[in-house]
């Protein structure tokens, strides 16, 4: 008797367990379609901005890209934003999905095609500036301007920024998903009716002795050293977009420079 009710329960409980992880895909399926329908709000959606032109793009007041969309088309990023570590602290980061963590309050203002994002960390050490730019004249692009300055009189250590996007083009959530070392890029087929294409690359850096590294992370990786999936080829499903920048041991009082930019064929 004890050992059928054992036996009875052991079932149970793998049926249970694989009922659960069965579902787990979908938790994902259901959060996108709700925040696509508008009827839940995501983390750290203060709104700040509007650009016009194609795609549009909103960002939040934390700069996150809340929205970027062409006319007549589904949003094609679903998460977005950055992360900032350095040796002895916990990684920082900031998303219009999960939430933040290791930033104090921020501050937009925008002037022109331009909007200024300031906010230092929470432990008062650094400060990340973003000037978030929708180019005059240029269609489909939209540049991210990214300064990291110590705020100490002391060197900080193996400081690392990352720029990190979901890319769910027209809000599916599986795409083709490869990257070189200057860009991770997200794509539909002729065959699965997703037409198009969305590319986070580097731009410029300051000094030039920044390393950088664009990758393929699986989804809501938000470490500060992720694996690329794609070291051989290209995957299909639901993964991230990110550039890697190794910012180095930043010096008192010191400033380094980079620039991403979004791009949707």
């Amino acid at each position: 008797m004890k050992k059928s009710f054992t036996q009875a329960l052991f079932v149970f409980l793998v049926l249970f367990t694989t009922a659960i992880n069965a579902q787990q895909p979908n938790i994902e399926v259901r959060e996108k379609a709700a925040i696509v329908a508008g009827e839940v709000t995501p983390a750290g959606s203060n709104l700040c901005h509007t650009f016009n032109g194609a795609p549009q793009v909103s960002i939040s007041t934390e700069g996150n890209i809340l929205l970027f969309q062409g006319a007549n088309q589904g949003d094609h990023i679903y998460n977005e934003g950055y992360a900032l570590c350095n040796t002895g602290s916990p990684v920082r980061y900031s998303t219009n999905i999960f939430g933040d963590t290791g930033f104090g309050p921020a501050s937009c203002s925008c002037a022109g095609n331009t909007c200024t994002v300031t906010r230092n960390t929470s432990d008062g050490r650094m400060r990340l500036t973003q000037e978030l730019t929708k180019p005059a004249g240029l269609d489909r692009s939209f540049n991210i301007k990214m300064t990291v300055k110590n705020l100490t009189g002391a060197g900080i250590n193996n400081v690392v920024l990352r720029r990190l996007a979901t890319v769910d083009i027209n809000s599916a959530i599986s795409e083709w998903h490869e990257s070189t070392r200057d860009s991770s890029s997200g794509w539909g087929t002729k065959a699965d009716g997703i037409p198009y294409a969305v590319r986070l690359r580097h731009i410029t850096r300051s000094p030039a002795s920044i390393t950088y590294e664009a990758k393929t992370p699986v989804f809501a990786d938000l470490t500060c050293n992720p694996a690329d999936q794609t070291v051989n080829g290209p995957q299909f499903g639901d993964f991230d977009s990110t550039v890697q920048y190794g910012l180095g041991t930043l010096g008192p009082s010191a400033t380094k420079t980079v620039t991403v930019q979004y791009l949707r064929d």
